[in-house]
């Protein structure tokens, strides 16, 4: 449709801005020559693609209000992993789950099934196509946000009867303490930007008490580390070889630069793969909501721990979730999220750079990186960093005790502004 490819236009553009009111229905259609039934058809097309909003005696609005970010007391924020309102899709998602409650009335109030709302299922097989993972709806798990899934896979069984687990060194903090809880016991292996010693991680599979490797492959978090495709493959050959279990944890693909970085999942036997998914980081922090695709073997354990847990992860939530990931409004974001984190990192490392900083590893985008400290611990670096008020998280907690580590600090680019990065990164340098 014309009318509505040129609106369209107009908003990824930049032209009518998120949050702003369009021009109304008698005015564009004198603009563009087309009578108003025309415009009202083009715009009721948008509200359904949800680009566009109406007010009731208002007008018709761009979908996702740009909201200036708030500094705090001038607090430069290097610890949060949340992105900023600036990026974060707060009235688009609002706006789908009025959609939500409006086409799954009192379902979204009733009990559903443990394992997901089928509509959201069938949803996420779809999208999860785009990243080259192609999985069946009966694999799929909607689980609250991707720790419970790591808790879940922790607890249960495996069949290859093994009962360690094998970590990153340093790996995801919150997974140690979800190892911690489930008393589970842990082997630590290292990992620089450059992958993992492959003849370490065979003896270690070839011991045979393995569950499963945990590991991210991309944009790990703390260190924004990634391994390469042909790392990717020697892991998953080692691991099918030894009869382990891959825990692959792609918290960050909606970010991914490079169209040719599937994840292990595409690569590797899916019998032996758990993949798992998180909608917070790229979407909403709050949204709590996961997936995982398990294999057949282990889905009756998974289903029975996920229902003694909870009977269902938020209904509300999901319907919102499929519309969203359906609709314009999700490419439109990620698009926008992609570009704001790669200029993140780009200014990151120019103020590394411009500082002689070096132990540092910089990835193309992604949320974290990590700097090792040399001739001070990082304990004394924060301190002493909080009366600039910069606040920095230390490594010390994404490593088993007693692991060997050098003392690190984690930079993450979440809620800082470019001025903000360029002087924490100058007070580093000279504290």
């Amino acid at each position: 449709m014309i009318v509505a490819d040129f609106i369209r236009k107009k908003i990824f553009s930049g032209i009518f801005k998120p949050g702003e009111k369009l021009p109304s229905v008698q005015t564009l259609s004198k603009e563009l020559s087309y009578n108003s039934d025309t415009i009202v058809k083009a715009y009721k097309l948008l509200e359904d693609e949800h680009l566009i909003y109406a007010s009731p005696k208002s007008g018709y609005y761009v979908v996702k209000s740009a909201v200036p970010v708030n500094k705090k007391n001038g607090i430069i924020d290097m610890v949060t992993a949340c992105p900023p309102d600036s990026v974060n899709p707060y009235k688009d998602f609002y706006h789908c789950m009025e959609k939500a409650i409006s086409l799954y009335k009192k379902k979204l109030f009733e009990y559903s099934s443990a394992q997901g709302m089928p509509e959201l299922i069938n949803v996420l097989v779809k999208h999860m196509a785009n990243f080259q993972v192609f999985a069946k709806p009966q694999d799929i798990f909607i689980t609250n946000g991707s720790q419970q899934a790591l808790y879940i896979l922790a607890a249960i069984p495996f069949p290859n009867g093994r009962t360690k687990v094998l970590v990153e060194q340093p790996t995801y903090s919150v997974m140690l303490q979800v190892l911690k809880c489930t008393k589970t016991s842990v082997v630590g292996i290292g990992r620089t930007h450059e992958g993992i010693d492959l003849s370490e991680l065979e003896a270690i599979f070839k011991q045979g008490d393995i569950k499963f490797f945990y590991t991210m492959p991309r944009y790990q978090n703390p260190t924004g580390f990634c391994y390469d495709s042909l790392q990717k493959k020697e892991i998953i050959n080692l691991a099918r070889q030894y009869e382990v279990f891959i825990v692959e944890d792609d918290y960050l693909a909606d970010l991914e630069v490079d169209a040719k970085a599937d994840p292990m999942y595409a690569i590797g036997e899916r019998e032996w793969i758990i993949y798992i998914r998180s909608f917070s980081k790229a979407l909403l922090p709050g949204l709590r909501l996961g997936m995982a695709i398990v294999p057949k073997e282990l889905q009756n354990e998974f289903i029975a721990y996920k229902r003694s847990i909870d009977l269902n992860s938020p209904i509300l939530t999901q319907g919102a979730l499929e519309i969203y990931l359906q609709s314009s409004m999700y490419k439109f974001h990620v698009q926008r999220t992609k570009q704001y984190y790669q200029e993140k990192m780009n200014i990151l490392r120019e103020a590394c750079d411009l500082n002689n900083i070096v132990k540092c590893y910089f990835p193309p985008t992604g949320i974290y990186t990590s700097l090792d400290i040399v001739g001070t611990s990082a304990d004394i670096l924060i301190n002493r960093l909080a009366k600039y008020n910069v606040l920095l998280s230390s490594t010390d907690g994404c490593y088993l005790e007693g692991f060997p580590h050098p003392e690190g600090i984690r930079l993450c680019v979440c809620k800082t502004e470019d001025q903000d990065i360029r002087k924490a990164i100058q007070l580093i340098a000279t504290n």
